[in-house]
């Protein structure tokens, strides 16, 4: 047996189980009303904008608590702005601060985005900084 027919047994086989499990959901009344859905769209697809064969693996990690680096990032970005802001102590905020350049760093080079060393860029002093150093 090919790894394609192995494919298609496996998917007739969970066809088959999820329609017996609705089935038994039917008969033992547990749906909830969906009455308020009747003759109305279903709601847009979250995941509409990743490719159909990715959708369902991608389903099967959100489901199971994982999310993408980038998202992962993003969180983690806005909690330690969150600490900073309420932060107090000096060396706390500049613990946080590299934290947060750190994080922001990480997110670009993730997303592919060449690191910004303009004059306006949170890294410009210490790039200055870094290249005086190697000159003396």
């Amino acid at each position: 047996m090919n790894a394609t027919n192995q494919g298609e047994i496996m998917l007739i086989a969970i066809q088959r189980i999820a329609e017996q499990r609705i089935q038994q959901a039917m008969e033992e009344g547990t749906f909830k009303d969906l009455s308020h859905w009747k003759n109305k769209p279903l709601p847009r697809d979250e995941m509409e904008h990743v490719p159909a064969d990715l959708r369902m693996g991608y389903r099967i990690l959100k489901n199971a608590g994982y999310v993408p680096e980038e998202v992962a990032l993003r969180k983690e970005i806005a909690r330690t702005e969150d600490l900073l802001s309420h932060c107090c102590d000096e060396q706390q905020k500049y613990s946080q601060l590299k934290k947060l350049n750190l994080l922001r760093h990480k997110l670009e080079c993730r997303m592919g985005r060449p690191l910004r060393l303009g004059e306006d860029s949170d890294y410009y002093p210490r790039v200055v900084e870094t290249l005086a150093g190697e000159r003396d």
